[in-house]
């Protein structure tokens, strides 16, 4: 059953697409980060903190209207835009890092340039997770969307390290022109794609009113209401310090070279591929509300663990076990959540998560700013600690999500019929 998902043509070529797309995303964010930091040493927490904040601006602007666009058009073509716009942006990334047209002042237009990148993956997420739905049949989707999780998780072990060591030798701007070559695997990949999708959402109405629905919809359900609440303290306040700042902590506290960052930040993405194999195969964990709750709270505990950590193995060990608890509480989110939600509101509802991610991004700002004006080692431990009590809070005040059981989806509330066969069988 776990694997069953990979006899769907249409879904092998999307998890190669979001394997290789998954390869350049930590690629850029990595090295812009260090470039920032190296570039502008007088200003090595806020100017990486004002990349991931620009970041943020374009998710939460553009986020909404994705998932909005999501459920109105035809999945397959946003996809195949979407990637051939990153692969203008990067490339002009690239050159704006090498060539440094405005000298000091380039910063300006990278900064533009990421905030274009951010705004469309705030088109591209939401669709990307929606069209699960439009090409397995219902009954392994939740299969389908571990997999998927383990193609997103699939190439960070590898790819941190060798961002390190490539950072350490050569130029940040040829590190990124580099990692267009993943652009020979993605073009050919989403042109192969067949699947049509002709979205459920009123075509007639404006796509703000969509957005209201959207909202609407997750407010009224309380447990779909608590794994957004979940996620949105995990990734707004306990990230920014563990996570996105994370090559300033290790390399600025830790005193840790580029390499060596490299190799503890490996474990996070091990601990998050471990995790995504795990809920792959554990179906019933992966739907169950029980499982997003332990998940949270250990992510929270293990924050503080690296906070206060100044041991590099000791925060290996915590980074470990960071990226396989976010990791689980992503993967039962998004299954619970496409569990729950009803066909016509899918888009709409998955783009709330790279909202949420948006919001993270943007809140790094604020960090960065108070971590350059009294240091990273009193922010992070109190973001941790914050993060910590909201998650505990939301736990013990929605029971709906903690009595989600990983039952047959049958049983499930708002499970819908199979998806008719033209969409979901004939690649088989």
């Amino acid at each position: 059953m776990a694997l069953r998902p990979l006899g769907v043509r249409d879904f092998r070529l999307l998890m190669l697409d979001t394997t290789l797309q998954n390869v350049v995303m930590p690629i850029n964010f990595i090295t812009l980060t260090f470039w920032a930091a190296s570039r502008y040493p007088d200003q090595k927490v806020l100017y990486p903190s004002l990349l991931l904040a620009i970041r943020g601006v374009g998710l939460l602007a553009f986020s909404p209207i994705g998932g909005a666009f999501a459920d109105r058009l035809d999945k397959r073509r946003v996809i195949q835009c979407c990637e051939a716009v990153l692969f203008l942006l990067i490339a002009g990334t690239a050159a704006c890092m090498l060539f440094e047209p405005l000298g000091d002042g380039t910063i300006l237009l990278v900064l533009g340039l990421v905030f274009l990148q951010a705004a469309n993956m705030g088109f591209d997420a939401p669709t990307r997770n929606s069209s699960i739905a439009e090409i397995v049949p219902k009954e392994e989707m939740g299969a389908a969307i571990g997999l998927n999780n383990i193609a997103q998780q699939l190439t960070i072990p590898i790819v941190l390290p060798v961002v390190g060591l490539l950072n350490g030798a050569v130029d940040a701007g040829y590190v990124i022109a580099a990692s267009l070559l993943a652009w020979v695997g993605i073009f050919p990949a989403i042109a192969s794609l067949r699947f049509v999708s002709r979205g459920g959402s009123g075509k007639s109405k404006r796509v703000v009113a969509d957005i209201r629905e959207g909202i609407a919809y997750v407010r009224k359900d309380q447990t779909i209401q608590g794994v957004v609440l979940l996620v949105l303290v995990l990734q707004v306040v306990a990230m920014p310090g563990v996570g996105m700042l994370g090559p300033v902590w290790m390399t600025q506290v830790l005193g840790l070279s580029k390499a060596q960052f490299g190799l503890v930040a490996m474990l996070w993405g091990l601990g998050a591929l471990v995790s995504s194999f795990f809920f792959a195969r554990h179906l019933r964990a992966a739907r169950s509300g029980r499982t997003m709750c332990i998940s949270t709270i250990v992510f929270g505990l293990s924050a503080l663990v690296f906070a206060y950590s100044r041991i590099p193995l000791l925060t290996a060990g915590a980074n470990f076990i960071l990226g396989f608890s976010l990791a689980g509480t992503l993967v039962v989110a998004m299954t619970v959540v496409q569990h729950k939600v009803a066909d016509e509101m899918r888009g709409r509802v998955m783009g709330l998560f790279p909202l949420i991610m948006g919001v993270s991004m943007l809140n790094a700002l604020p960090i960065g700013i108070a971590g350059q004006r009294f240091g990273l080692e009193l922010v992070v431990p109190t973001m941790s600690w914050a993060a910590l009590a909201l998650a505990a809070y939301i736990i013990t005040t929605r029971g709906s999500l903690r009595r989600t059981a990983g039952g047959p989806l049958s049983s499930l509330p708002g499970h819908a019929p199979p998806l008719a066969p033209g969409l979901a069988g004939e690649d088989r």
